[in-house]
């Protein structure tokens, strides 16, 4: 289990010595790190290596781009498309990574190092494109000279050491700074330029005071924060990393959520890393496995080769770790694949088009969660032919009621709180009381969050904000933005909280009246500016912006981040959000129409597109827009009441306003609001009988409405 956060120990040295200096007492430790990824996770370009990869290549078809590469002396330089759309020459400055692929950073304008598309795989001894056949055209953010292909934004940390990236929103120029090229002994064990003194002018003497500062601590669990620095997909929320500090001081995970970033049974989808889902298995949850268990630490290879890695903990009864014998619990031969633990429990994703990753979630392969939702299973990859009902009936054979295990449930839950289930949150809540891992129920708490205007959820909600983990703190600070005035006790002591993420959250949710002199106020700007080079992190300061009343900044910020994200729905739409609040309805209108050209199957988009073109009395445009809306998800009530109002006021269809009233009712039966709209039209149409039968039922709801108790009254007279 991570390591908890701790309030912040005074000022430590910052003087970094470099690797190189530590191999004078750690020359075995040293050597393994010197052969490692770590060592070799970027570098300068060099002749000796690297010739091979640009000799006599022939040129590389990619998207819509032919491509080549040269090396003329001491000089390579990769031949692609500019912005411009034009093939020029661009001479490669370093390298990232080794095996089993190798990218190429170009030196750009304003400090920017780029990362060029194409790529080389050095056991081929070929070029080829990390996005595949994917065609990323220079207008898009994900283009190679883009901000999405960024070194120093989207790179550099997790590839050098003590990076500070330094960027100046004001001239959109990098300044960036790091102590070592690739990641040396200090990312890990923090800066040891005084531990080096020391150790130099007291050679085999005790008492090194030095020690206290350098990351070695007993607790092994604090070493898979270590790790997960660089191995999550997680946002910076400080500058300068310290390696000694918890992982939640200095980022934020991203959760398996309503997104498809994970798998609803917590495998990985996306390019997600390790930490989270290691994290979310049984055993990094309970603490008693960690990344030290499996990786020698310096040259990070394995521990020991095939089975006999997993088998050092499941060869006996270890604390709730179970014996296992790997033949009749697989029922494969041992020598073969699908004998192989890593093989089941751990599946191969490529990412990059050349890069496997196995998942460290440490799942159970289940065919019924491929044919019930669609989830992979190892099985399936190695039998793709059989089919999914085939192995389904393999594995009941096998393991009978044994699947009926906690990941299943859990993966339902997720699939359930995922679909547009009006009561999807009533499992979760049940199952929240007895979930003991607390980043499953951080992401229950990220589930609820569309349920948090509910009592019942809110509620359950506000009780995890005293939570002893402090991922599920963050995470049910995030889900309460919505309702937060109903939460806002609770919330506000959270921005005294000791971990830096639970501050952020809490301050985020609270951002239209946080104290941003305070110390929480600070954190959440200091995030905001550490993420100001992107459009996401441009776009969270534009929300606070607008939240706090600053209408004419927030336009600023999201016309930059349309600027810098053109062909991204939520920039225009998020820009057509601030354009209404400045009463500037037409250019808002513009914005939304092009959100629904980008995204056409987003009900979302739709539904405010309908809303804006009503604002602006196009009738007809309103009503075609809702329509789409409920076509695209046909469970949500507040568009069918909008619907409903604009059909009969906008059109003079009272028919098909009280059609799309009902639906709505069907969809939300204890909404007063929807019960009462559906009452006037009806009223208006002549059918009292039903008009009143409705305002009673509003009254059900809300005996305190009293429109509908007027309504009612009149209807009876």
């Amino acid at each position: 289990m991570a390591a908890a956060c701790a309030p912040e120990r005074a000022p430590k040295p910052q003087e970094y010595a470099g690797s190189e200096s530590c191999r004078e007492c750690h020359e075995e430790a040293h050597d393994l790190w010197r052969a490692s990824h770590h060592a070799l996770a970027e570098r300068p370009f060099r002749l000796d290596v690297d010739a091979a990869a640009f000799l006599g290549k022939d040129p590389i078809r990619h998207g819509s781009f032919e491509s080549s590469v040269v090396l003329e002396g001491s000089e390579s330089r990769i031949n692609t498309a500019g912005l411009d759309g034009a093939v020029r020459p661009f001479p490669v400055a370093r390298v990232i990574g080794e095996f089993p692929l190798r990218q190429f950073l170009v030196q750009g304008d304003g400090g920017r190092f780029q990362v060029a598309a194409l790529s080389y795989d050095p056991a081929r001894d070929e070029w080829f494109d990390v996005f595949g056949d994917e065609d990323r055209r220079p207008h898009e953010w994900g283009f190679w000279l883009n901000r999405g292909m960024n070194w120093n934004s989207m790179c550099a940390d997790c590839h050098n050491t003590n990076l500070r990236k330094n960027y100046d929103a004001a001239t959109d120029a990098y300044h960036t700074e790091l102590s070592e090229v690739g990641v040396g002994c200090e990312a890990c064990h923090g800066p040891s330029g005084e531990h080096v003194v020391w150790q130099r002018a007291n050679r085999d003497e005790k008492g090194d005071p030095t020690l206290f500062w350098l990351h070695v601590p007993e607790d092994v669990n604090a070493w898979v924060d270590t790790c997960g620095a660089c191995h999550a997909r997680r946002m910076e929320l400080v500058e300068t990393v310290d390696p000694t500090a918890p992982f939640l001081d200095a980022f934020l995970p991203e959760l398996l959520d309503l997104s498809e970033v994970y798998y609803a049974d917590s495998q990985v989808h996306d390019e997600d890393y390790e930490y989270v889902s290691f994290l979310m298995s049984r055993m990094g949850g309970s603490g008693e496995v960690t990344c030290l268990s499996c990786h020698e630490p310096h040259g990070g290879k394995p521990r020991a080769a095939g089975n006999k890695l997993c088998m050092a903990c499941h060869r006996d009864q270890r604390g709730s770790i179970p014996p296992i014998d790997p033949a009749p619990h697989s029922h494969h031969d041992v020598a073969q694949e699908g004998g192989s633990c890593v093989g089941c429990h751990m599946p191969l994703t490529t990412y990059m088009q050349r890069h496997p990753r196995r998942d460290h979630g440490l799942t159970i392969p289940d065919p019924l969660l491929t044919k019930e939702l669609g989830i992979p299973n190892a099985c399936g990859r190695c039998h793709a032919e059989e089919g999914v009902d085939w192995a389904l009936d393999v594995v009941e054979q096998w393991y009978g009621a044994r699947m009926e295990r906690p990941t299943r449930a859990r993966a339902r839950l997720v699939a359930r709180a995922r679909s547009p289930a009006p009561d999807a949150a009533a499992p979760l809540l049940a199952a929240l009381p007895g979930e003991k891992n607390p980043a499953w129920r951080a992401t229950y708490a990220l589930l609820l969050a569309r349920f948090a205007g509910e009592d019942e959820t809110r509620a359950a909600l506000a009780r995890l904000l005293a939570d002893t983990a402090p991922l599920v703190r963050a995470m049910a600070a995030r889900a309460l933005e919505l309702p937060c005035a109903r939460s806002r006790p609770a919330l506000i002591g959270l921005l005294q909280d000791p971990c830096r993420a639970v501050r952020v959250q809490a301050a985020w949710t609270l951002r239209a009246e946080v104290d941003l002199a305070a110390q929480a106020g600070q954190d959440l700007l200091n995030y905001l500016r550490l993420n100001a080079d992107q459009p996401a992190g441009v776009m969270m300061e534009a929300t606070l912006r607008l939240d706090r009343g600053e209408v004419e900044r927030a336009i600023e910020l999201q016309r930059l981040a349309v600027a810098w994200e053109p062909n991204s729905e939520v920039t225009h739409q998020n820009l057509a959000i601030a354009l209404s609040r400045a009463g500037k309805t037409h250019e808002a209108l513009t914005h939304c129409e092009r959100a629904c050209e980008l995204e056409p199957g987003d009900a979302g988009l739709w539904y405010s597109l309908g809303l804006a073109r009503a604002e602006t009395g196009n009738a007809r445009g309103a009503v075609d827009a809702l329509e789409t809306s409920c076509r695209l998800d046909p469970g949500v009530a507040r568009v069918w009441y909008n619907l409903g109002l604009a059909r009969k006021n906008l059109l003079g269809d009272a028919a098909g306003g009280i059609a799309a009233l009902e639906t709505a009712t069907a969809l939300e039966p204890d909404s007063a609001a929807i019960w009462y709209a559906l009452a006037a039209v009806l009223s208006e149409a002549g059918l009292v009988e039903r008009a009143a039968q409705a305002a009673e039922r509003a009254l059900q709801a809300d005996p305190s409405h009293r429109s509908a108790r007027a309504l009612r009254d009149a209807l009876k007279r």
